[in-house]
């Protein structure tokens, strides 16, 4: 039994105190033991009222115990039998605590234990453990190389990212100093970056490093100063991003320099850049280009009928382009645009879009380069118009008491398709090909042709071959369609009456029939051996009475409305004679 006064000290401690005594099998072996006193805070400990547990055996009290990882019975038998003190931290996993214990034997086969809970502290260490577990995890797996360097610059740890970017094992690198990765020519800048560390805890810097097989790379740092006076290194291995800004910087000065327009837009076609060159194309500033869409270029569909591009031919042009980008076995679009600068003008361009696709095969930029032909269209349309005005004048001299009448019907036909409300495209093609509607007369003999005097019903009908002679002069050639038309049928009517088909109504082209109201204007106006110049307010009643009959109703209309054109026209290029 333990004394009176050790007995009061223990009953009021804080930490739990049992005095036990061992039980044995027939072996010797510690089978059990007898809490022969206990203070009230080791009943607490074990859940129990004050006094419920002396004179009672553990497998009494709490037999759950015996099914811990921990052999309590074993562990207090040593010190009962071997008079021997011990210590030792021991959880429970009945109660799902931890407790320090502190182990004596006042006599053979008693034991003495001092307990108290250690749960707290004990989660809070394992907690912190397993924190700097996560840590060491996270600084081992990270992406960027670590490195942890000691107050003489002499690396105490790296990570294995460390370890890849310089090709170096970790016990390589915490043999090594900072300075023996350093190339000669930048340590003055690795020692002014260590200063800073020292003055202001942390630093930034680019630098180079050396590899083990001896290459350079360069390398960004973020350095902090640990509380330690150790120094650590995030660095990160930016040889390649260096590479590619400088490809960048290389790419953007030409972008910008080149005399060639270029227009950069996003997936969706929003504008994210533009040349030098490109705003002194359009006329636009910059901001009014960025953000917005190429569309706002674009004069629109009824531009594009006006200068001769069909509906179809406007629709399938940017559904083609998109198709184009869109698909990376094809990626490239080349085609002809019609834009509208800023200052209104519209710009013929020859463009060419190429798509730019990630590695993945995502469409991330579409680039066009516009390339202005405005004056290659004008040339070609001047050239165009000089070819047919040629071809136009062959008949003229076989016909010369004519005079300026197919230049005078060419501008006629050019009024009269604009007051109708025709394309520009149209306008222009009929100004050009009204003037060869009796192209066929180079094929009719000059002693019919340029007979002094009324001709005969057989002759006339001779001359009628004008109309098949030239359309099978033109025929088949896709640029030559309306003049074809006109040729073939500028001496049909609307009742049906005229040559060389008969045909009538809707049925008569309608660049025929502009031009048979023009050649008529114009041939009633002229001299010839067989008749005066008709006055310009007599072939106009004339005209007028032919509506529905040799005219159509609606031409006339645009005639009557355009008829003092008509006159001084004729007056501004009337024949001399």
């Amino acid at each position: 039994m333990l004394n009176d006064s050790f007995t009061k000290i223990l009953k009021n401690s804080p930490l739990g105190c049992t005095y036990n005594r061992i039980i044995m099998d027939d072996n010797g072996k510690p089978i059990d033991y007898i809490f022969l006193e206990s203070n009230p805070a080791f009943d607490q400990m074990l859940g129990k009222e004050p006094g419920s547990v002396q004179g009672k055996k553990v497998s009494e009290v709490a037999p759950e115990v015996f099914a811990d990882s921990f052999d309590w019975v074993s562990f207090f038998g040593v010190a009962a039998l071997t008079g021997q003190n011990v210590e030792s931290e021991a959880y429970s996993d009945a109660l799902r605590r931890w407790f320090h214990l502190s182990v004596s034997s006042p006599e053979q086969g008693h034991f003495v234990v001092v307990s108290f809970d250690i749960t707290k502290a004990k989660t809070t260490e394992q907690e912190l453990e397993k924190s700097r577990e996560e840590s060491r995890q996270y600084i081992e797996n990270a992406p960027d190389g670590i490195f942890v360097a000691d107050s003489r610059q002499k690396y105490v740890d790296v990570n294995a990212a460390a370890c890849r970017m310089l090709g170096y094992t970790a016990e390589e690198l915490t043999s090594m100093y900072i300075t023996d990765l350093i190339p000669p020519e930048d340590n003055p800048g690795h020692k002014k970056t260590y200063k800073e560390i020292l003055q202001k805890g942390k630093a930034s810097r680019t630098t180079r490093l050396r590899k083990k097989d001896g290459t350079i790379i360069t390398a960004s740092l973020e350095v902090v100063r640990l509380p330690d006076s150790k120094v650590l290194a995030f660095s990160k291995d930016i040889t390649e991003q260096q590479r590619l800004e400088s490809e960048k910087n290389k790419f953007f000065t030409a972008f910008k320099s080149t005399a060639q327009p270029i227009l950069i837009t996003d997936p969706d076609g929003t504008i994210n850049a533009v040349n030098d060159a490109f705003i002194a194309m359009y006329g636009y500033d910059r901001d009014e280009l960025i953000g917005k869409n190429p569309r706002m270029l674009n004069p629109g569909r009824d531009v594009y009928e006006n200068l001769g591009v069909f509906p179809f031919e406007y629709a399938a042009k940017f559904r083609d382009l998109w198709v184009a980008v869109q698909n990376p076995a094809v990626g490239t679009w080349k085609g002809e645009l019609i834009n509208r600068k800023k200052n209104g003008s519209l710009v013929w361009i020859d463009m060419v879009v190429n798509a730019v696709y990630d590695n993945d095969g995502y469409l991330k930029n579409i680039i066009g380069c516009p390339v202005d032909t405005t004056s290659t269209h004008e040339k070609a349309h001047k050239d165009r118009v000089q070819m047919y005005q040629t071809i136009a004048d062959m008949a003229e001299m076989r016909d010369d008491d004519t005079g300026n009448h197919m230049k005078r019907v060419g501008l006629f036909a050019k009024i009269m398709a604009k007051k109708l409300g025709f394309p520009q495209k149209y306008c222009e093609d009929i100004e050009v090909f009204a003037p060869l509607h009796d192209l066929g007369k180079v094929g009719i003999l000059d002693s019919i042709l340029r007979a002094p005097r009324k001709l005969s019903f057989d002759e006339f009908n001779v001359i009628k071959t004008h109309t098949i002679l030239g359309h099978n002069i033109v025929k088949g050639k896709p640029e030559f369609e309306m003049a074809a038309a006109i040729t073939l049928c500028h001496h049909e009517k609307f009742d049906g009456t005229g040559y060389p088909n008969g045909l009538g109504g809707k049925h008569i082209p309608r660049s025929a029939q502009i031009t048979a109201v023009c050649d008529v204007y114009d041939a009633l106006r002229s001299k010839r051996p067989y008749k005066d110049p008709w006055s310009h307010e007599k072939t106009v009643t004339e005209i007028l009475n032919g509506s529905g009959t040799h005219f159509d109703p609606d031409v006339v209309q645009g005639f009557a409305a355009v008829q003092e054109r008509f006159n001084s026209v004729y007056q501004e290029l009337m024949d001399v004679h």
